[in-house]
């Protein structure tokens, strides 16, 4: 089984070998790729191919070096998929992302994890215009604090009964005093980085997934200040209410999901 790693693919080239196409990405590995693994390359839009690493590169000082292994670390991959296959700002990784929102299946967003590591490309626009899609078409876990314990079915599916009340913990903001903000996860290994998460009293955290126009309800609340993704993980991301409301003015976003609870026509 494939260590767990994302990588944001900063740039790609052609290369040539015999008669197949094959391309190099370059980037930044976070976790662990090795030769030959089997990984899925993401785009914004969600599109999904599968291939393999056929070889590292990394430059030192001595000259080109073809790595096993690398971790946590610059790096390029050799993929086995022709140029016109993949995109700057896609994702390559081990992780298998959630598609068929089976409730079974853990919530995993490799693609939006991914791109919380392009902090530095935050002024491209067309990777700016990338995350916001990938963003608004996410599904996210949110712990939630219930009054009544559901009733669990044999399909993974859960019931709340009458008058279950649910209330979502929230994280404090020191540069905003008074207000509250809510905190979502791409996935359970984010999730699990906090540790005093909330826990009911068989020490489970429960969760409810949420779309993006969920947390754009939550966040009309006068006293929350936004959103914030993997609070404990190495690329927390906060999203203020202003960020929320630009998002939600877009005219993409109003044709497909409505307008924002604090739009005024």
């Amino acid at each position: 089984m494939a260590d767990r790693f994302v990588y944001l693919v900063e740039d790609k080239f052609d290369y040539h070998l015999e008669a197949d196409d094959k391309t190099i990405v370059v980037g930044t590995v976070h976790g662990t790729v090795r030769v030959h693994d089997e990984v899925f390359v993401i785009d914004h839009s969600g599109k999904i191919i599968r291939t393999r690493i056929e070889q590292l590169e990394s430059v030192k000082e001595k000259g080109t070096e073809h790595p096993d292994s690398c971790t946590d670390g610059p790096i390029a991959l050799l993929l086995g998929i022709s140029p016109s296959s993949i995109e700057k700002y896609c994702v390559v990784t081990s992780i298998r992302p959630w598609t068929n929102e089976d409730v079974n299946e853990a919530v995993e967003n490799p693609y939006l994890l991914g791109t919380l590591y392009g902090k530095k490309f935050k002024d491209d626009q067309v990777f700016f215009g990338k995350f916001v899609f990938a963003l608004a078409h996410s599904r996210l876990l949110a712990p939630v604090v219930l009054s009544k314990s559901p009733e669990y079915s044999g399909d993974g599916t859960a019931t709340f009964t009458a008058h279950t009340q649910i209330s979502f913990p929230t994280l404090a903001n020191n540069n905003l005093p008074g207000k509250a903000t809510l905190a979502v996860f791409t996935d359970w290994a984010e999730l699990y980085k906090w540790e005093d998460a909330p826990r009911d009293e068989n020490g489970k955290v429960q969760t409810i997934i949420l779309k993006f126009p969920d947390i754009v309800h939550l966040t009309a609340d006068s006293g929350i200040n936004g959103c914030v993704i993997n609070a404990f993980g190495k690329t927390s991301f906060f999203m203020p209410n202003s960020m929320i409301d630009m998002i939600t003015s877009l005219e993409g976003y109003r044709m497909e999901f409505g307008d924002s609870p604090k739009t005024d026509s």
